[in-house]
């Protein structure tokens, strides 16, 4: 199956459609197999985990070291961003240094020397950080536009706890170019918003012996209590030539950069007059150009359009967004991909009005890994698109933020009806949603969620669930939630739950999740990647220190998926995964053999492809996988896997591979190859799939991007152009170019629709 084409409307993004498997006929289960997990057929493996576990366990009593503290100075006159700090300001400041390795030694002294200092005027908040070095001419800096992927490059991350709760943060991140990335972090990780964009301003320069940054937060990006006067703060430091990151306040290396709970403390802010009810007015301006030739007849729009988006503090941490006549014109295209399973792809949320505090609505267990997720109880992109295109949005409001220790998420949106171009109706509806958290202890919360979509009709569907997160110690966590789901296509109320337990250590990492959705089980404003089952799903990864010949450590892990019907609890899927072995260089290199054992059981018939079906039965297959990595942070770097082995009652060659060229600061490119060879009785196939995408940046305010997809199995070949200017901070010019061709072959190309648009927009604060 292919995932569906590209919206030919503005901003083109994909499918989110759930899908289902209905069998009228329960296939037999063979007396052999029992239904029962493999896990619990096979007692010595749940030894061989605990024994690994246990040996851990020593670890567990150490106590976290102390927290570092840092004073901010007030100063009565704003800094000049110059890339200088022989202000006075500066010089009469407080200096915070002694940074500690993560990398690769955690524990350790880092091995440059990181300066920095924090002032602030009741309106602004100052970072000066100088960055020195010993071989300066050997700095990797070669991204520069806005939310570039700064973890390639050298760098400075600087994390803000505006509530002090140990558990939520503001993340800004620069390297010597002055590049700007930014996000929300929830939960010390759980959900990272990498695509929220924050107001805020660096100026940086490289010097004889490094570089330095200045970096300017106005206090109204930022929401806090004005009567907490320490914040959590922590700065990290990437030295990319040594694989080494190092932070002010240390963490152990299996914790990330956002464990929250361990950063130090920033004292000493009081007199902070941003205004609680800040407002923010947002009006833009929209105007395109479209051609259609879908229908083999050219047809020629054009529109204007007006919106508005307005951002009101209604008080010291709650936020109130309001949207009218939405529009999503700037957001980038998804990737293109193909689909060869019977379930649904996962499209993460781009939206700008949905991404701010997007992380309080996150609800149930905690997703491991990049994986698709099994259950998302709400998806904002089931918010406004239908199939892969775009509904109106007639307008809609946010409420989001903390009380005291409560975590606060309430959305309400209304959308139009519209006709597609195939005839498809998306009937008008409204979606609304409750996210209740309440933070418990020092890391631990429960919560509750109700979510409510009603389409004209009437059409309804409604979850309501509880949920639980404890984190026992810094390296033991449990979770669970339970939900109850009522819809107009059913009588009574369906449910789904589980429970997830997760330890980390130094080397060791294990986890058990546990889930089950009932039959009819179907959240209508969330993602389900499945339907009926029950999932068992242990994991373990053991990464070993070596240190030696260049080898930093070894990688093994071992993972299970077992999946059962609900309805009957007859087997539907195992997946056993074992990686016996991998290996990372101290040069950020990376391979990995992986071996797939695996059992399926459809309950009918399967079409895979165009005419090429895959009987009901049960299916045994073996495959390798391959995976490997070079250095990212390198001028060119590649990354790849292969894939080879069965496939139900077929054979299965998988490839893809991506290159990265960084050129320089102002150009970089990345090509990607994906490739699928397919052979089974009822038919053989190949899909290839490839990507260019082009990213140019003149300035960090002044960027542009081309992307283009060719996807052989759909025929379909789409183009993204897109030129972003920020002329003044949070205000935006907007140049978005789109087109579609009908492409059974790349050379042979039919025009099936383009789009010109232009939107410009004006950020007015009080």
């Amino acid at each position: 199956m292919i995932a569906p084409p590209r919206s030919l409307r503005r901003n083109g993004l994909g499918r989110t459609g759930v899908s289902s498997i209905a069998a009228a006929d329960p296939y037999p289960s063979p007396a052999s197999n029992s239904g029962l997990p493999l896990t619990l057929r096979r007692p010595n493996l749940l030894l061989l985990l605990f024994a690994l576990w246990v040996s851990d366990v020593a670890a567990w009593g150490q106590e976290a070291p102390s927290r570092p503290s840092i004073r901010a100075l007030r100063i009565s006159e704003p800094i000049v961003l110059d890339g200088d700090l022989s202000d006075a300001a500066w010089t009469a400041a407080e200096v915070g240094g002694d940074f500690v390795m993560r990398e690769p030694f955690d524990g350790v002294a880092a091995s440059e020397q990181t300066d920095f200092r924090v002032v602030f005027t009741p309106s602004t908040l100052y970072f000066g950080v100088q960055v020195f070095d010993s071989e300066p001419d050997k700095i990797i800096a070669k991204e520069m536009g806005r939310d570039s992927s700064l973890f390639q490059d050298d760098g400075i991350g600087i994390l803000i706890d505006t509530f002090n709760d140990d558990r939520n943060a503001y993340l800004f991140e620069t390297n010597m170019n002055g590049a700007r990335n930014d996000g929300l972090i929830t939960d010390e990780g759980r959900d990272n918003n990498f695509n929220w964009d924050g107001v805020w301003h660096v100026a940086a320069k490289p010097t004889s012996t490094g570089w330095i940054a200045e970096i300017a937060i106005p206090f109204s990006t930022l929401r806090f209590n004005r009567k907490v006067d320490t914040w959590g703060l922590n700065i990290r430091r990437r030295v990319k030539r040594k694989g080494e990151e190092s932070s002010w306040a240390p963490i152990a290396r299996q914790f990330s950069f956002f464990r929250v709970s361990v950063a130090g403390d920033l004292v000493g802010l009081s007199g902070l007059k941003a205004p609680s009810r800040q407002l923010d007015i947002k009006p833009f301006v929209v105007t395109s150009a479209n051609e259609d030739h879908s229908s083999g007849t050219k047809i020629n729009e054009d529109e204007v359009d007006v919106g508005l988006d307005i951002k009101w503090g209604v008080t010291k941490g709650l936020a109130l967004d309001l949207t009218l006549n939405t529009d999503f014109a700037e957001t980038e295209v998804d990737d293109q991909r193909v689909n060869l399973t019977r379930f649904s792809l996962f499209f993460p949320e781009k939206r700008e009005f949905f991404l701010e505090n997007a992380g309080i609505f996150e609800f149930g267990l905690v997703e491991r890994g990049f994986g698709t997720p099994l259950i998302k109880i709400f998806h904002s992109r089931r918010i406004g698109l239908s199939g892969g295109e775009e509904v109106p949005i007639l307008g809609g409001a946010r409420l989001t933020g903390r009380v005291g220790r409560w975590n606060l998420g309430v959305l309400d949106v209304v959308t139009d009806e519209e006709t597609f171009d195939d005839g498809d109706v998306a009937a008008g509806a409204n979606f609304a949603v409750v996210r209740l958290k309440r933070n418990v202890g020092e890391r631990s919360s429960v919560g509750f969620i109700f979510t409510d979509r009603n389409d004209e009709g009437p059409l309804f569907n409604r979850v309501y669930g509880v949920d639980a997160d404890f984190k026992v110690t810094q390296k033991i966590e449990t979770s669970a939630f339970l939900v109850a789901n009522e819809d107009v296509d059913f009588a009574g109320s369906e449910w789904a739950g589980g429970a997830a337990f997760g330890f980390r250590g130094r080397e060791l990492r294990f986890a058990l999740d546990l889930l089950e959705a009932s039959e009819l089980f179907n959240p209508r404003m969330g993602f389900l990647r499945r339907t009926d089952f029950q999932q068992v799903n242990p994991s373990m990864k053991w990464r070993p220190r070596i240190d030696k010949h260049g080898i930093r450590n070894l990688r093994t892990s071992v993972e299970m998926d077992y999946f059962s019907r609900s309805s009957d609890g007859v087997m539907e899927t195992r997946e056993l995964r074992l990686s016996p072995f991998g290996f990372e260089t101290t040069r950020d290199k990376r391979i990995e053999l992986t071996t797939e054992v695996n059992a399926e059981r459809l309950f009918e018939p399967f079409d895979i492809q165009e005419g090429i079906v895959v009987p009901p039965g049960r299916y045994e297959f073996h495959r390798w996988e391959l995976d490997g990595r070079t250095r990212s942070s390198a001028p060119l770097s590649v990354r790849g896997k292969v894939s080879v082995g069965e496939f139900f009652d077929g054979d299965r060659l998988s490839t893809s591979a991506s290159l990265d060229a960084r050129v320089s600061r102002f150009f970089g490119a990345r090509t990607s190859f994906n490739y699928d060879d397919v052979d089974l009785p009822g038919g053989d196939f190949i899909t290839r799939l490839f990507s260019q995408r082009l990213d140019f940046a003149f300035t960090p305010d002044l960027v542009a991007n081309a992307f283009a997809q060719f996807n052989e199995a759909a025929e379909l070949v789409s183009m993204n152009l897109r030129f972003n200017w920020i002329y003044r901070p949070g205000a935006d010019l907007f140049v978005v170019y789109n087109e579609n061709w009908n492409a059974p072959t790349f050379s042979s190309r039919d025009t099936l629709g383009r789009t010109l648009t232009v939107k410009f927009t004006y950020l007015w604060q009080s």
